[in-house]
């Protein structure tokens, strides 16, 4: 069979035909292949990669680009009007991230296998438009410090096609974390804007220009108080130095850092200003210690400065005491008084005397009624009369009343006649029958008595009540009630028997008579005595309070020395569990008495000093728009620290450190212009400042409407401001001005005429007091103030009560006056002063002695300035040492302890009031973001006022979508300065009692 071919094809050649046949039907038997869903995941998946990365890139761009240009306030356009304006600049971030994002989804794409893949957002050119673009996308912090941004745009649409043929589409909504501080950048300087702008009650400007300014003024004060010729404590210059160095210690606060180049400039200030101060005469440099102390630069200048040692001046925190003083005077005054103490004194030695009987039947009784005459008789009246004798003594055992106690009894027996007349009628007849009976009583009488309810004196036993010798100034104690008031009961009725008779028949008469027991001779003097030292203890008595709530009337020094005496009453009125002796009561009493007189006293002036607080908050108001409870924050918010730079937040990239700059760098006062700054266009006023000192000189109504107020002499000066005006003329060298002379003689005789009428009181008071007659009186007291030979020194010595002391000497050793009656002539002079000197006719006018102040003030500085223009480097120390006219005017308010006329005061304030407006031309800060591959990378958050314009449609025109407001704010302070009580006071003098800057109040380029 092998060999057998016939029929037979060669596998070989079969093969060749097959493959062949199979390559000639394959295209036309196998049908086109269908995109598989790998292809397509495929593409997407790489679409949608591209768009991460394109956003990414979108995303920084955007932030930069807001950040440069932050939206803080809408446009009025078709964009702006898209924009939220509770967030404009996150919605214009979210609107340029999606145009930014749209514009790079344009370069992505994927291609596999024919199969493209492309990312679109839709164009937009409607107001509703932009707002589904801006919904679109959402934005937020990332990062544990918030250094990164997130950012989401939602619906992405990734269109799928094979050719033109769209094959499937796709919506993604990528995610995004960037490197980019934008939105911790703006919540910054929206922080340091709410700051800058926040009220005294919250942390930032108001609260650091106080902090800064407080040690101004108070050692400046201070200054002036001890002697410094100080005109202005608190200048705008202090203001302008404050405010930049508070606006520092904001950025600091807030960004970490501050403004490199402010600090240096706010160095630079310092010196200037510290020079000013020495040259406008300020001893004092408390205010360059402070702010230099954080940039340990000290100006060669200060050497010059002549400031006592750091600690020195008085601080609003120290402790200070109040004393009672003169209202424990004022108060012995009333008591002491001969009528008033007699009085209290008669009252301790009166007692309450009645007569008490009791009665009973021993023997007989009444009669029964007559009897009847006969039938028809009716009867008409009947009479009845007791008459008793009495027919012997007996043993008295009286009934004596609860909280009575017997000062005699007796007892006797009296018959009494009982008789009853009967009248009866019968027809016309009338006719009487009588019956009579005698009863036989035993009656009891008792003198009783009990002490006077007047007195102020514990109602206590005492121990030798009735004791002849019991007393410590002899005198009878109350021995000589019991007779007193037995011929005021006993006698005066017909005595013991016709006592005893009326007694019987119930006819007896008790009523309650008072009688005083006769005095010691030495109880008066012993008394006073006695009071005296009481007086001096009390008026020792203090509180301690803290000086500047006293000056912001946060403290009550009255109602606190009120209620500290009432917890020192028992002690003081050392009332013992039993009297000694009447006069010990008569002591206590009058104690009472005094310390009832003082609290009243000390309540009256509690109520007048929240009076005074109610209207030194209405000065306040009506003056600077402020408040007392503004003024109370800032002295808490004078305690504010000054920041310490903090740690700069670390993103995954590291540490994203901030640099301020700001254009002027140092906001001033005055105008600058481009030329000096070149962030400005033109010329504008960075800072502007009102500065109200409000009790001031001139002398104006303020501290008239407080102290004076009800009084009817809002008009008129106190005596004591009044001389010390005088004072400061007459040591004005320049006598040769006419205007000064002029004034300073018409002021002279105002205070020349106060003095008359003051000494001339004082003269009757000791003509009242003493056995000198007028005309001797009138010597005595010229004779005694004769020390102060000058018009102004005699006025000061009437008003600060030297003078009242002086002539109570003078008298007494001319007199022969004892020690007793020398110290009540002092109460009655100083008491006769301080009426005198709340007259009309003892306080000058106001315009009066404002001419002159104003006279003084104006030839001083002019003095001061030629002094100093002819003066080298090396004099001007011993130059601002000189005695100039300002030096001596008082200012302030003085506050009084008991508010009573004339009192001295305790304490003398003033307050600052500062409202201070800026706007910074530029505000800038920068955040480094540096990453890996860009370590320098930065951003900048810029506000400068320019219009914020992008172009948002493709239309190569930028729209509006709104500006980047400047950065502006406003802060107050209020000052409170308190200096002890003399003359000098402590406020401007130098006639400004309101300082305003130029360009006040707007603040910034004009017309904005």
């Amino acid at each position: 069979m092998r060999d057998d071919t016939r029929g037979r094809v060669p596998f070989s050649l079969l093969g060749v035909l097959l493959l062949v046949s199979s390559l000639t039907l394959a295209p036309t038997l196998v049908p086109d292949p269908a995109p598989t869903e790998t292809t397509v995941e495929r593409v997407v998946d790489r679409t949608a990669a591209a768009t991460q990365t394109a956003m990414r890139g979108g995303v920084a761009t955007a932030g930069r680009r807001a950040a440069s240009n932050p939206v803080l306030t809408t446009a009025n356009t078709s964009v702006g009007r898209a924009l939220n304006e509770s967030q404009p600049f996150r919605d214009a971030l979210r609107l340029r991230i999606y145009l930014r994002v749209r514009d790079r989804l344009a370069q992505v794409s994927a291609t596999s296998d024919s199969v493209t893949a492309t990312a679109t957002l839709p164009s937009v050119e409607t107001t509703a438009e932009y707002r589904e673009a801006i919904e679109r996308v959402t934005v937020a912090s990332a990062g544990p410090n918030g250094t990164r941004l997130r950012a989401t745009v939602e619906n992405v649409t990734v269109t799928v096609r094979r050719d033109a043929r769209v094959v499937t589409r796709r919506h993604v909504s990528p995610t995004v974390v960037v490197e980019s501080p934008v939105l911790l950048l703006h919540q910054q300087v929206q922080r340091y804007d709410r700051r800058v702008n926040n009220g005294l009650a919250k942390p930032g400007l108001s609260q650091r220009l106080t902090a800064r300014l407080y040690p101004i003024a108070w050692a400046r004060g201070g200054a002036q108080f001890g002697g410094a010729p100080i005109d202005n404590v608190v200048a705008n210059r202090h203001v302008s130095l404050a405010t930049n160095g508070a606006l520092l210690g904001v950025q600091r606060s807030t960004f970490g850092r501050s403004d490199p180049d402010g600090r240096r400039t706010l160095t630079d200030a310092t010196a200037v200003v510290g020079i000013e101060d020495v040259v406008g005469g300020s001893r004092d440099t408390e205010f360059a210690q402070s702010l230099l102390a954080e940039t340990s630069y000290h100006p060669p200048e200060q050497s010059i400065s002549t400031a006592p040692p750091p600690g020195s001046h008085p601080q609003p925190n120290e402790s200070m005491r109040v004393a009672v003083n003169g209202t424990a005077d004022d108060a012995f005054r009333a008591v002491a008084a001969p009528d008033a103490l007699d009085a209290t004194l008669a009252d301790a030695y009166t007692v309450q005397t009645r007569l008490v009987a009791n009665g009973y039947r021993i023997g007989g009784g009444r009669p029964s009624r007559p009897t009847r005459p006969g039938e028809n008789w009716t009867l008409l009246t009947e009479r009845r009369t007791s008459d008793a004798t009495v027919v012997d003594d007996a043993t008295a055992r009286p009934d004596v009343p609860r909280d009575w106690h017997e000062l005699d009894s007796f007892g006797r027996v009296v018959a009494v006649e009982h008789t009853r007349v009967a009248v009866w009628e019968n027809g016309s007849d009338e006719t009487t029958t009588e019956s009579a009976r005698t009863e036989r009583r035993r009656v009891s009488v008792a003198l009783v008595g009990r002490h006077e309810d007047d007195t102020p004196a514990p109602d206590r036993r005492i121990r030798t009540a009735h004791e002849q010798d019991g007393s410590p100034v002899d005198g009878p104690n109350l021995a000589d009630i019991e007779p007193r008031a037995e011929r005021e009961l006993l006698d005066r009725a017909g005595g013991r028997d016709a006592v005893a008779e009326r007694a019987a028949v119930g006819r007896l008469r008790t009523n309650t008579i008072h009688v005083t027991g006769e005095h010691p001779n030495e109880l008066r003097t012993w008394v006073y005595r006695d009071l005296r030292d009481l007086r001096e203890e009390v008026r020792e008595t203090n509180v301690t309070v803290e000086r500047g709530a006293v000056g912001s009337f946060d403290a009550n020094p009255a109602g606190q020395l009120r209620d500290r005496l009432a917890e020192r009453r028992a002690t003081l009125v050392d009332a013992p569990t039993r009297y000694d002796s009447t006069a010990q009561k008569a002591r206590v009493a009058a104690r009472i008495a005094y310390l009832d007189a003082v609290t009243d006293r000390l309540a009256a002036g509690e109520r007048h000093h929240a009076g005074a607080s109610e209207r030194v908050g209405r000065v306040l108001a009506n003056r600077t728009g402020g408040s007392l409870a503004d003024l109370r924050r800032s002295l808490t918010a004078r305690e504010t620290r000054i920041p310490r730079s903090r740690p700069a937040p670390v993103s995954p990239a590291g540490p994203v450190t901030t640099r301020v700059d700001t254009g002027p760098q140092y906001l001033t006062l005055g105008r600058v212009n481009e030329s000096a700054h070149p962030s400005l266009e033109g010329s504008e006023t960075p800072l502007v400042a009102r500065n109200v000192n409000l009790f001031t000189v001139p002398y104006d109504n303020a501290a008239a409407a407080v102290t004076d107020e009800g009084t009817g002499q809002v008009d008129r000066v106190r005596l004591l401001t009044a001389a010390a005006t005088l004072r400061a003329a007459n040591v004005t060298r320049n006598t040769s001005n006419e205007t000064l002379a002029r004034q300073r003689t018409t002021l002279r005789r105002r205070v020349e005429r106060a003095n008359a009428y003051v000494l001339e009181q004082m003269a009757t008071t000791v003509h009242e007091e003493t056995s000198a007659g007028p005309q001797r009186s009138r010597e005595i007291v010229e004779t005694a103030t004769a020390r102060w030979n000058g018009t102004g020194v005699r006025g000061r010595a009437l008003a600060n009560g030297s003078a009242a002391e002086r002539v109570a000497r003078v008298t007494a050793e001319r007199r022969g006056l004892s020690l007793v009656e020398r110290d009540w002539l002092w109460i009655r002079l100083d008491g006769a002063t301080e009426d005198a000197l709340s007259r009309p006719i003892a306080r000058p006018r106001t315009p009066v002695v404002n001419q002159t102040a104003t006279a003084v003030r104006r030839i001083s500085r002019a003095q001061t300035r030629q002094l100093l223009a002819d003066a080298g480097r090396e004099q001007t120390e011993r130059l601002v040492e000189k005695r100039l006219g300002t030096k001596t005017l008082p200012a302030g308010l003085p506050i009084l302890p008991s508010f009573v006329p004339g009192a001295y005061w305790a304490i003398t304030m003033n307050v600052w009031w500062v409202t201070v407006e800026g706007e910074y031309a530029r505000f800038a800060v920068t955040a480094n973001r540096g990453t890996p591959a860009t370590p320098s990378a930065s951003t900048t958050y810029v506000r400068d006022g320019d219009p914020v314009r992008l172009d948002v449609d493709g239309d190569g025109t930028r729209e509006g979508l709104g500006t980047s407001d400047r950065l502006s704010f406003r802060a107050e302070a209020g000052i409170v300065v308190v200096v002890p009580p003399r003359l000098r006071g402590v406020g401007d003098k130098d006639g400004v009692a309101v300082e305003t800057s130029a360009g006040w109040p707007d603040a910034g380029a004009p017309g904005e």
